[in-house]
């Protein structure tokens, strides 16, 4: 089951006809049963085969978040997929060919602390993706507004832009490389926030003599603010290339996200 962290609690009042609770939800996708749960890898498809391939299907996550997905004979065709696989540039000394290809829902570096393998959500966008990516599923009894999220790139956005030995010199991206996330409620859009996956010449850092344009690439978990979405039924996820050219890069078009943190407020008061 999956287990969520209650960070601050309001309140809390039960009567007899109904309750009314406010409390701060950091969806940490965290399974009790862990091993048994991954026993046959490191990507699991919460989402059963819909009966009719390419339908949308979804699943419930913390009791708050519903997270779609479409699938199409085992495939995931766009949305959502569970997996707790990373993966890091191999070190020269390293004769494990097990490890040198990464697998194909895995976020680049160490996942979690001290490389311990965290489960995170992995979102591959298409052509054909379900009507909304994410829905807070108490929608008609409370309201949800967003905090922030956990952000990273997959390895093989990673591998496509630094090349296959991840080299800091390689930069194949001609511009930038961005997720917007996009609240809605009621059918109108209450705002959004963009976050840099990759850019050339974008980099925070200082230049240097030898590097006067810095690229940047999100190597790690990263905090992106989604304060600027307000109360939300619908979020939705949206990868862009700001150079057309950069399209045909990635043979998947995706990013990973963990600890989406929201405040919840479920009143069922008459």
């Amino acid at each position: 089951m999956l287990s969520s962290i209650l960070l601050v609690t309001a309140s809390c009042m039960k009567g007899g006809t109904g309750i009314k609770i406010n409390y701060v939800l950091e969806d940490t996708v965290e399974y009790s049963n862990e091993d048994e749960l991954f026993k046959d890898g490191a990507t699991y498809f919460l989402f059963a085969d819909p009966e009719i391939p390419g339908e949308e299907s979804g699943f419930l996550s913390s009791n708050v978040n519903l997270y779609f997905s479409k699938m199409s004979y085992g495939m995931l065709e766009g949305g959502f997929c569970l997996s707790k696989q990373s993966w890091e540039k191999p070190s020269s000394d390293n004769t494990d060919t097990e490890t040198s290809e990464p697998g194909e829902y895995s976020v680049y570096g160490q996942n979690g602390t001290n490389g311990s393998a965290n489960t995170f959500f992995y979102f591959r966008q298409t052509l054909d993706m379900p009507e909304h990516d994410m829905a807070f599923a108490s929608a008609s009894i409370g309201t949800y507004t967003p905090i922030r999220v956990s952000v990273c790139n997959s390895a093989a956005t990673v591998r496509a832009i630094r090349g296959t030995d991840v080299n800091a010199a390689t930069f194949n991206l001609a511009g930038d490389y961005s997720l917007t996330v996009t609240g809605y409620l009621n059918g109108q859009q209450t705002g959004t926030a963009t976050l840099l996956l990759a850019g050339k010449g974008k980099s925070k850092l200082p230049a240097t003599e030898e590097n006067p344009q810095r690229d940047s690439i999100i190597t790690s978990w990263s905090t992106m603010d989604l304060s600027g979405l307000g109360n939300i039924d619908y979020i939705d996820f949206d990868l862009s290339f700001s150079d057309t050219q950069d399209e045909g890069l990635f043979r998947y078009t995706d990013v990973c996200i963990d600890k989406l943190t929201a405040t919840v407020n479920i009143n069922t008061m008459d």
